[in-house]
């Protein structure tokens, strides 16, 4: 039952790290955007994290969760998961870019000059920190951690 409360555990890093991440790509690139067409942070301000917080909490149980059990069933050694969770990031910020600012037939990415390759960095760093978060834990099991 221990590996089934670790996975939950993880869903909490996993949220705080796609929060940071989406933040941090929107510091980055959404900051350029300055059409009253577009809401981001310079406009919403706080509300923004309540507004990224649900798809960080949906995101976990369709994406990192299913990757993180197997690649632990599989016994993936810590290099390898980490290389494929900063790849799974790095997927991961391109179709949070595309969301974010592809819209109106990529109106925004072009008009701004937006860069698709600060999205792949970011999420990639986060996918990153998700498997060192990921092995500390689990190296860490038998102590007051879980």
């Amino acid at each position: 039952m221990k590996w089934f409360k670790h996975y939950f555990i993880m869903w909490i890093p996993f949220m705080v790290l796609f929060i940071f991440a989406t933040f941090s790509l929107e510091l980055v690139e959404g900051n350029k955007i300055t059409t009253t067409e577009y809401m981001g942070l310079l406009d919403l301000g706080l509300i923004y994290f309540l507004v990224v917080m649900p798809f960080a909490f949906l995101l976990y149980p369709v994406s990192f969760l299913p990757l993180t059990i197997i690649l632990c069933k599989l016994f993936i050694p810590f290099i390898g998961r980490a290389i494929i969770f900063s790849v799974a990031g790095g997927i991961g910020g391109m179709l949070i870019f595309k969301k974010l600012y592809g819209w109106h037939d990529g109106y925004f990415i072009e008009g701004y000059n937006l860069n698709l390759n600060s999205a792949i960095l970011i999420f990639g760093l986060a996918g990153l920190l998700y498997a060192w978060i990921d092995r500390y834990l689990k190296v860490n099991r038998g102590k007051a951690i879980l």
